[in-house]
């Protein structure tokens, strides 16, 4: 095998792996240029909790659920939200004995989840809380006026808020 030949190989070898790199970062460029950022914020001023978008996408199908002794429960459909828009969750008060968690979609279909446990708030890529089904969730106008005084659609889960 000659030098040309092997410095030829190299070079091609070395390209393939330029664009290889350049193509993951772009992707996660772009992941990002999308991505939704759902955060749980106490607003004293609502009496609530508030569900607000810090990402820099609309986050779509957005699903909230409670967590407490290694169960998620009483999943609420809300609306969607836009970049920096916030909903308030007054269903849930300013609970402070329950993990709070959220899954969502962006606007090309991909998952993420968002929680909050022991003030600790997270947020991950795909889909972490359980899977209910279209009749266990409720829409945000179907709550009861005291949710937490009954559980639905519980599911058990070693995902931690």
């Amino acid at each position: 095998m000659g030098a040309a030949l092997v410095i030829s190989l190299a070079s091609v070898a070395l390209a393939f792996a330029s664009f290889i790199v350049n193509f993951a970062l772009n992707r996660q460029a772009a992941v990002r240029a999308r991505k939704p950022v759902l955060v749980f914020v106490d607003d004293p001023d609502q009496g609530c909790w508030v569900l607000r978008n810090v990402g820099n996408g609309p986050a779509l199908n957005v699903l909230v659920a409670l967590r407490a002794s290694g169960h998620w429960f009483n999943p609420v459909r809300i609306p969607p939200l836009s970049k920096d828009a916030l909903y308030a969750l007054p269903w849930l008060g300013r609970i402070n004995i329950a993990g709070l968690g959220s899954s969502y979609a962006d606007f090309e279909g991909y998952r993420y989840t968002s929680t909050l446990g022991a003030d600790v708030s997270r947020a991950y890529e795909g889909d972490r809380l359980p899977q209910w089904g279209d009749r266990e969730v409720r829409r945000y106008w179907e709550v009861p006026p005291d949710p937490l005084q009954t559980r639905w659609a519980e599911r058990e889960s070693n995902f931690q808020a």
